[in-house]
C-alpha cells in the first residue's frame, strides 16, 4: 500500500460523520449540477436541529434537495448561481431561494471575493496513483478555493467520467473526509427539433463557415443547429457547455478542432450535461479538455478565436435590441450564465458571429399567443444582453442584423422577423413611440 493509499483509507468515513464538520455560520459550496453530491447535501439537511445561520451556494440543481423543504428555512440559506426546475419548484412552494447576479467568466471572484467557502462537497473519480482525484465534468472553478476552505469533503463515485485539465483535481492531501458512495449522474434526454427549431437553425447553419468553432446551447433549437452541420468540415468547439450534439459532431469527424489557434485538436468545455452515452464517451477522452470558467467564458480568451460562432436562446427582445433570456418579467426562470460572455467574445473575435435565437411567438397557458418580439419588456424584466452587444436576433421569420445599427434599422429588422400576425400592431406601437423614422 502506497502512502497516497494510506492516507486515503484514514479519511474513509460514513455521509454522516462527514457533515459533521459542517459548523453553524459556515458557507457550504457543492459542486454543480449532475456532480453536486445529494447524499452529502441531504446527509447536511438532517442536522437542521443542531446548526444555524448556514449559507449554501449552489448551481443549476438537478434534484430535489431535502434542503428545499420548508422546515430548512431560516437553517440553510439557499442561493443559486443559476436557476433550474428543482430551485423554481422550491421557491413555487415557499422556499426562499437568492439568485446569484453575476457573469459565468467571473466565478473565481465571487468564491474569492464575495463568497470565501468554509466547506466543500465535492464529487469526484476515484484517486489515482498520484494521488490526484479528479473533478470530472461539473467542476466549476473548485480549484480556485481549495486551499482556502476549512473542510474539504470529497464524495468518491465510480460513474463520474474522468476528464484531462491542468486545473481540474484535488489531491488527497487537500481533502479532509472521503465517503465511498457510487451513484449514476443525472442525465438529460435530447429535445426533439420542432419544425420551427428546424427552421431557426436553418438560417443560421448557412452561415456557419467550414473550420469555424461553435459555442452551442441546449435545447431544441440547439439540437437542431449542432444535429444540421454534419455536412461541414473542420470545425471546433470552444463552450461553456458540453452536449450530446458536439459528441455527434466529434463522432462523426465534423468537429476535430484542427483550425482553432488555441487547444489545437481539443474540444474544451467548461461542464458537461446529457446522456449516459455522452459521459461515457467523454472518459479518458484525449480529445476533449475541461477548464475553469475564467478560461472558457472569458472574451479575451475567446477573442482569439478566429471565426468564432455564438449560438444561444433568448425569452424576448424589444423593439431597440435589448435581449431578455433569464425572466418572465420581474420573476427569474433561470441565470445570466455565460450568455453575454460568448456574445462579447464572438464579437471580438476575427470574423465572429453571435447568434440569439427564439421562436417569433409564446403560448400562454389559456391558448393565447404573444409575441416575443416586443416594444418594451414587460416592468421588471432581466436583461441579459444589452442592446449594444447584439448582433443578430434570428426566429423562424429570418436574421435581424443589430451590430452598429440605428434605432430605425433595429426596429425595422426586429419588425421583419416578428409573426406575421402581430407585425401592423409592432410597426403601429414602433413609429408612435419614435423607433421608426419617415
Amino acid at each position: 500500500m502506497t502512502k497516497y493509499q494510506q492516507e486515503y483509507r484514514s479519511k474513509v468515513t460514513t455521509v454522516e460523520d462527514a457533515v459533521k464538520r459542517v459548523r453553524s455560520g459556515d458557507h457550504v459550496y457543492p459542486m454543480h449540477s449532475n456532480q453536486a453530491s445529494v447524499p452529502l447535501l441531504d446527509a447536511l439537511y438532517a442536522r437542521k436541529d443542531e446548526l444555524s445561520d448556514v449559507s449554501i451556494l449552489a448551481s443549476t440543481a438537478c434534484d430535489n434537495y431535502k434542503l428545499f423543504s420548508l422546515d430548512a428555512e431560516g437553517i440553510f440559506h439557499y442561493a443559486t448561481l443559476f436557476m433550474s426546475g428543482p430551485d423554481r419548484a422550491a421557491m413555487k412552494a415557499g422556499r426562499s431561494i437568492n439568485n446569484i447576479c453575476y457573469q459565468l467568466s467571473r466565478l473565481r471572484e465571487v468564491l474569492t471575493e464575495d463568497y470565501r467557502p468554509d466547506v466543500l462537497f465535492l464529487m469526484t473519480t476515484p484517486m489515482d496513483e498520484n494521488g490526484y482525484f479528479n473533478f470530472g465534468i461539473a467542476a466549476n472553478e473548485m480549484d480556485v478555493v481549495l486551499d482556502s476552505a476549512r473542510e474539504v469533503i470529497v464524495q468518491v463515485n465510480r460513474f463520474v467520467p474522468y476528464v484531462e485539465s491542468p486545473e481540474q483535481k484535488v489531491h488527497i492531501s487537500q481533502v479532509d473526509a472521503i465517503v465511498e458512495l457510487d451513484q449514476p449522474l443525472t442525465t438529460v434526454d435530447t429535445v426533439p427539433p420542432s419544425d420551427i427549431d428546424r427552421k431557426i437553425a436553418g438560417h443560421i447553419i448557412e452561415r456557419i463557415p467550414d473550420g469555424a468553432t461553435v459555442q452551442i446551447g441546449i435545447g431544441g433549437i440547439a439540437n437542431a443547429i449542432g444535429y444540421s452541420l454534419d455536412g461541414h468540415r473542420h470545425l471546433g468547439a470552444h463552450t461553456e457547455l458540453f452536449t450530446d450534439s458536439l459528441m455527434y459532431l466529434m463522432k462523426k469527424g465534423v468537429i476535430d478542432n484542427s483550425r482553432k489557434e488555441i487547444d489545437t485538436g481539443k474540444t474544451c468545455f467548461g461542464f458537461a450535461f446529457g446522456s449516459q452515452e455522452m459521459y461515457d464517451f467523454l472518459d479518458h477522452n484525449d480529445r476533449v479538455i475541461s477548464r475553469p470558467h475564467y478560461y472558457t467564458n472569458n472574451p479575451v480568451v475567446v477573442s482569439r478565436i478566429s471565426n468564432f460562432v455564438s449560438v444561444n436562446g433568448c425569452m424576448s427582445v424589444d423593439i431597440s435590441g435589448q435581449v431578455c433570456s433569464e425572466s418572465i418579467g420581474p420573476v427569474q426562470y433561470s441565470g445570466t450564465g455565460g450568455q453575454l460572455d460568448f456574445v462579447r467574445g464572438a464579437n471580438l473575435s476575427p470574423g465572429g458571429q453571435s447568434f440569439l435565437a427564439m421562436h417569433s411567438v409564446a403560448e400562454k397557458k389559456d391558448g393565447t399567443r404573444i409575441s416575443k418580439i416586443c416594444l418594451f419588456h414587460e416592468p421588471g424584466t432581466v436583461i441579459t444582453v444589452p442592446r449594444s452587444d447584439v448582433m443578430y436576433v434570428v426566429t423562424e421569420y429570418g436574421v435581424a442584423d443589430l451590430k452598429n445599427k440605428g434605432r430605425y434599422e433595429r426596429a425595422k429588422a426586429l419588425i421583419s422577423i416578428a409573426h406575421p400576425d402581430f407585425r401592423d400592431e409592432l410597426e403601429f406601437q414602433a413609429r408612435k413611440a419614435g423607433y421608426l423614422g419617415d
